[in-house]
């Protein structure tokens, strides 16, 4: 996970306070059921509140359109949804202690958590436990890599696609050769610089520095970059490949324009940024003599209908815009009641067994005939559907799911670029 600064932040928590009980909290206002679905929903709130509050609505939303439509009937006894909310704090450590809160209360579906740094413990010890989750927004490669016997799932993309694909495009479009990368020293950072730099260097191209900053510094804007920086820029390279959060990328474009190696460079670099970057926070906050040296990477909301309803529905509901991945938690958890409504049960082994179907797949599920296309806020369509025996596909607020046999979302990727002080849609990847 990686973003968030600027101006919005102030008008989303003026919005935030002026709605009161939807502050969150661990213990915020949860209504009380006769039966319900328990569904843990784990943030580090503590380390980005705005983002992950927003984050949290997304499947408040979600949770509070099923119940209005009725809930879940599972072996005639009516169940609604009850979130509930536990702060991870950005540390494993806390992670786990959080999760075996959950288990002992009975939990077995979890969704979250933010981080990537928090998020394999945590997988640890649902796999251990036979407990199902679903992340919107840790896109660490090593949860692909788990031997996770289907417990461990995701709504947003892999960072293993988004390092190929970044790769691909820097030397097979624009024939870059030369590279450099630039990352922070994180589970996150690391994953995806060596991705990218295996990727790169498989493709034929050369990787001249690939260099560190701290992760866990309290105040990027104070620390001295000068040792990285002229490591990283002791090389004229075509690209160089950023790895960061978005609250550090206007630090760095800042501190990149004004090292004194970047300035004596003839042909300057291009940069490269992640996925999970938001370019009108750096438009406002990043160096304006830089911006049009960047290219960045996302997946796409670009022609999908069910975003513009989402994000509909929850200026209505809540007074403000929904932040980046608040879509993915949304759509975690419409994917996992619809697999509970298709299983029948309330057991994650069985809820897994349909997530793949539900999601319109072709991959790890055997040949469906014609689902049926369920859009965002259509439970009661789909419940009705599901009811009679048909399949459904169901085409999420982030997008199509499309989860493959790792559990990972196959998403519509965005290559972006800054002109004019305007972002701009280059060109696409995927579906």
């Amino acid at each position: 996970m990686k973003k968030h600064k600027l101006i919005a932040s102030v008008i989303f928590l003026f919005f935030l306070f002026s709605i009161g009980c939807e502050k969150l909290e661990e213990n915020y206002n949860i209504p009380q059921y006769d039966h319900s679905i328990k569904i843990g929903v784990v943030g580090d709130v503590s380390v980005l509140r705005e983002q992950v509050e927003n984050m949290f609505f997304g499947a408040k939303l979600a949770s509070e359109e099923i119940n209005h439509m009725g809930g879940l009937n599972i072996n005639n006894t009516n169940y609604s949804i009850e979130l509930i909310f536990k702060n991870s704090g950005g540390s494993p450590e806390e992670g786990i202690k959080v999760t075996t809160e959950l288990i002992n209360d009975g939990v077995n579906v979890i969704i979250g958590p933010t981080f990537s740094s928090v998020a394999i413990e945590m997988a640890e010890l649902c796999i251990e436990n036979g407990v199902l989750m679903m992340t919107y927004s840790a896109t660490t490669p090593e949860l692909t890599m788990l031997n996770d016997q289907d417990f461990i799932w995701r709504t947003c993309p892999s960072d293993h696609t988004f390092g190929t694909v970044s790769a691909q495009y820097c030397f097979d479009s624009l024939q870059y050769e030369k590279a450099a990368i630039f990352y922070r020293d994180d589970r996150f950072g690391q994953g995806l610089s060596s991705i990218i730099k295996e990727n790169f260097q498989e493709l034929g191209g050369q990787v001249t520095n690939h260099v560190l900053y701290p992760g866990n510094v309290p105040n990027l804007e104070s620390y001295n970059f000068s040792y990285e920086l002229n490591t990283l820029l002791s090389e004229e390279v075509d690209v160089i490949f950023i790895v960061a959060f978005s609250s550090e990328v206007a630090i760095l474009t800042n501190e990149i324009y004004n090292n004194e190696l970047y300035q004596q460079l003839e042909n300057k670099p291009k940069l490269f940024l992640n996925d999970g970057i938001v370019p009108e926070e750096l438009i406002i906050n990043g160096n304006p003599e830089i911006l049009e040296t960047i290219i960045g990477i996302t997946s796409t909301n670009e022609g999908n209908a069910n975003y513009n309803i989402y994000k509909e529905n929850y200026i209505e509901r809540f007074g403000f815009s929904p932040s980046t991945f608040s879509e993915h938690a949304y759509d975690a958890v419409y994917s996992v009641l619809y697999a509970t409504l298709r299983a029948g049960s309330k057991q994650p082994e069985d809820i897994i067994e349909f997530l793949r179907e539900i999601s319109g797949s072709e991959f790890c599920v055997d040949f469906i005939t014609d689902p049926v296309i369920i859009n965002v806020n259509e439970f009661d369509v789909a419940k009705n559907i599901i009811e009679k025996g048909q399949t459904i596909d169901y085409e999420g607020a982030s997008g199509p799911l499309n989860f493959d046999c790792n559990g990972d979302p196959v998403p519509k990727i965005v290559i972006w670029g800054i002109e004019n002080n305007e972002y701009k849609e280059i060109t696409y990847y995927g579906k």
